[in-house]
């Protein structure tokens, strides 16, 4: 039986057929119980009559007598109360037997439940002197005396453990696989590409075996075409390099016999060629982000100290500029890669940098956020138009329209302030790969404001 679907089937099946059969023997056992029952009560008149016979030929002591006959019978008690309500034979009753017996009712038969294991009759007697006594006849059930009830409970407490006991392994047998797929998947997510469903999950016979062996075989798929992928990647930028070489040592060349016409051309040709260096840099360490994942490489990193070092950094390029770190805290740690963390960070400042106005400030505030410490860069600059700015995390995609300067008083924009569209998606999948997001929103004030939540540690 292959398809899960009649596994489920025939554990239904079986699960109510049983149910079922439980049912029946219960009803049948009632059923024999009730016979039995009215077996025991059939001689009840002949009991009464026996004893009103005794008690008017020879009266008391004759009643006695047959009353001492029952202690042969296991099954069958017998007590006579005289007129003022005690034993003849001078003997301990049982409570519920005399609570039984002076009862409101003249004659009457009371079906104990199994659990008081009795069935009780009584019917009052009376001599030819005009004696008045009261005969109570105790049957003790068959059942009741094997302790039936108890196998009706085990019966009960087997079939509830039998049913309950397919249901586990039922569920185990769906959920388990799944759980291991589950965790599969996770693991692939996480950057383990190697991950698989594993050898259980595969030999199974049914759908789910199915889906773990074409999970595997997407799995295999992608883990080849990310592997091509960076291979591709990697002798591009070899085969881009090494012309680009050629290019600069041939510029060099050519500075030493030109003019000042053609050193200033040299310099263009120079300036473009580190401009496509430093693209091909960003670009494989996007793909690299993409395809490689290490968590067991990072660790405890605190942001200040990265922050610090950014902006120290921008201070000492572009002295001009003014940067402002608001933060209350001395140390805000987190599991990452600092040196990937750092790159992130310096993208986002320097893209503050670019396009805030002169003779403002790039405000930058570290923070707790509910479990996560936040990095929140506002420039004040004209920000982007809100249609953008689901974009702007996208690789090679520029909204320099809507960042242009609308400050009239200047004129010029930095030198070497053109970019590639690549540090914002550099800076995000960093992000992300740190278990962290980004977002961004144009200040109600004015200006972006780029914030990076990251996970404590």
């Amino acid at each position: 039986m292959r398809g899960i679907y009649w596994k489920i089937y025939l554990a239904f099946i079986l699960t109510s057929v049983l149910a079922t059969l439980v049912t029946l023997a219960y009803a049948v056992f009632y059923r024999q119980l009730s016979n039995e029952t009215n077996n025991l009560i059939a001689p009840t008149e002949g009991y009464i009559s026996s004893a009103e016979l005794m008690l008017q030929r020879g009266g008391e002591p004759l009643l006695i007598e047959w009353l001492l006959t029952f202690e042969q019978h296991p099954n069958v008690n017998a007590y006579v109360f005289d007129s003022q309500g005690s034993s003849i034979l001078g003997e301990d009753i049982p409570e519920a037997v005399s609570e039984y017996a002076f009862s409101a009712s003249e004659f009457h038969v009371k079906v104990q439940p199994l659990n008081r294991s009795e069935i009780l009759v009584k019917a009052p007697l009376a001599s030819l002197g005009g004696n008045y006594y009261l005969l109570v006849v105790e049957f003790l059930h068959p059942f009741a005396v094997l302790d039936v009830k108890n196998y009706i409970y085990l019966g009960l407490v087997v079939a509830i453990v039998f049913f309950a006991g397919i249901g586990f392994l039922l569920s185990g047998y769906l959920s388990r696989p799944l759980q291991r797929l589950q965790k599969t998947v996770k693991a692939i997510a996480g950057g383990d590409l190697s991950a698989r469903s594993g050898y259980r999950l595969r030999r199974r016979r049914d759908e789910i075996g199915d889906l773990g062996r074409e999970f595997d075989v997407m799995a295999d798929r992608i883990q080849t075409l990310l592997a091509d992928q960076k291979g591709l990647l990697r002798d591009i930028s070899h085969e881009l390099r090494s012309p680009l070489a050629r290019l600069q040592i041939a510029n060099e060349l050519a500075r030493m016999d030109g003019n000042e016409l053609v050193i200033e051309h040299l310099d263009r040709i120079d300036l473009e060629t580190n401009r496509i260096n430093e693209m091909i840099a960003e670009i494989l360490l996007l793909a690299k982000l993409d395809v490689e994942q290490h968590p067991e490489q990072w660790q405890a990193t605190d942001l200040i100290q990265v922050v610090n070092q950014v902006v120290n950094d921008a201070h000492f390029e572009q002295q001009a500029q003014s940067i402002e770190i608001h933060c209350q805290k001395k140390h805000c740690w987190v599991m990452a890669d600092e040196k990937l963390l750092s790159s992130a960070v310096e993208n986002l400042i320097r893209n503050a940098l670019l396009h805030t106005f002169e003779n403002t400030k790039v405000e930058i505030t570290i923070k707790a956020i509910d479990s996560d410490f936040a990095i929140i860069i506002r420039d004040h600059g004209p920000g982007v138009a809100e249609e953008h700015i689901p974009n702007l995390m996208k690789p090679f995609y520029r909204a320099e329209q809507a960042r242009e300067r609308i400050d009239q008083d200047v004129k010029q924009k930095k030198t070497g302030a053109r970019g590639y569209g690549l540090g914002m998606a550099i800076a995000n999948r960093v992000i992300i790969s740190f278990d962290g997001h980004m977002a961004i929103r144009n200040h109600p004030t004015g200006g972006l404001e780029i914030s990076c939540y990251l996970s404590r540690h």
